[in-house]
């Protein structure tokens, strides 16, 4: 199945309202941060389009998994940069030659567009560079992606709350960034279920822009003229969405929580055990790609492009999160070993199995 980016649909896709970065740990400068090592193993530089609470996680994942590998003698420096100004491409690019003048064995990208990148994507690879895409859908002739696929996200968004309530009853369908091309396929996912689902009526549809505070105040603005709902599936909000109908008086539905700290925290307190659950991409991708990065480094056949699983969280599973910060986004523990099964697997024509322990 074919699915993609992370922060999906989104200006901010999944974190739209979540923290704004205005450093990270150890940086050298405005937005940026480096460590240096003894020479050995591989320069790394991460270009990172725009920030939010989820693509800060990632940051973090990448950092502790390069100083791992530090140690390991697998890499010997790294650089994160994170582009100015709202999710520009243009000012992105101008970062990305910056960097390609540093001449870094390894080019990890997050693109603020997945077409006006393509230029310098391609001068990277001009440059003898190995580069690797993150969280996006981009065609181009060189560069290994390593992504989600939006398809298979819709339907993780959608199934567990299809079981939990029996395939019958009404429901209100959250969408993202209409429009968007990924939010299309997260959509037209959707669409495709539920003509198998006869018994099941979509009562309305808005626009949450996978973000809770938005999902919120358009639910309350529905809510009032519909019959009782059973669930809100679609593009994650789910603690915004219970807000909604607990600030109307209305029985709580079905829904999809994001897997941050705070919202985990929220549905853990809230006790709400009626089949709601979590559904989100995973900000650890960033470190298979690191390890993904170590081997096309060491000369294995790595794919041109990789999918990665999703991060999916029932309500037995909240304690393994327990520890996360509010706006951490919780991640898959990927490791060499975890990204040599899913290689294996990719290669055999099978779905990348995920991690099985919390991270």
């Amino acid at each position: 199945m074919k699915l993609t980016r992370v922060r999906m649909m989104a200006v901010g896709a999944v974190a739209a309202a979540a923290l704004a970065l205005t450093g990270c740990a150890g940086a050298s400068g405005a937005g940026e941060s480096t460590a240096s090592g003894s020479g050995e193993g591989l320069s790394v530089a991460l270009s990172n389009g725009f920030v939010n609470g989820w693509r800060l996680t990632l940051i973090n994942k990448f950092e502790e998994a390069a100083d791992a590998l530090k140690a390991d003698g697998k890499v010997s420096d790294y650089t994160v940069v994170n582009a100015p100004g709202e999710n520009s491409a243009t000012e992105q690019a101008s970062q990305i030659r910056s960097l390609i003048l540093q001449k870094p064995d390894v080019l990890m990208v997050i693109p603020a567009s997945s077409t006006a990148l393509k230029p310098v994507i391609e001068e990277a690879c001009s440059a003898q560079i190995t580069v690797i895409i993150l969280d996006a859908d981009m065609e181009t002739s060189c560069g290994t992606v390593v992504r989600h696929a939006y398809d298979q996200w819709g339907e993780a968004s959608l199934m567990p709350a299809l079981d939990a309530i029996g395939g019958k009853g009404n429901i209100i369908i959250n969408r993202g960034v209409v429009g968007s091309q990924p939010e299309e396929e997260f959509n037209n996912r959707e669409q495709e279920i539920l003509k198998d689902y006869p018994d099941v009526t979509v009562a309305a549809e808005v626009n949450g822009f996978c973000d809770s505070s938005t999902a919120q105040k358009e639910i309350v603005g529905v809510l009032g003229s519909l019959p009782e709902i059973a669930a809100v599936p679609g593009c994650i909000g789910g603690m915004g969405v219970v807000q909604a109908f607990e600030s109307a008086g209305r029985p709580l539905p079905v829904v999809v929580f994001d897997t941050d700290g705070k919202s985990l925290k929220f549905w853990q307190d809230s006790g709400i055990d009626n089949g709601s659950f979590a559904a989100l991409t995973d900000p650890g991708q960033a470190v298979a790609a690191l390890y993904i990065a170590t081997k096309i480094a060491a000369g294995e056949d790595v794919p041109n492009e990789v999918v990665l699983p999703l991060l999916q969280i029932s309500k037995d599973q909240l304690a393994d999160y327990a520890d996360l910060g509010a706006d951490e986004y919780a991640s898959l523990p990927w490791d060499e070993a975890s990204v040599d099964a899913a290689l294996k697997a990719i290669a055999a024509g099978e779905d990348a199995p995920a991690p099985t322990a919390a991270g």
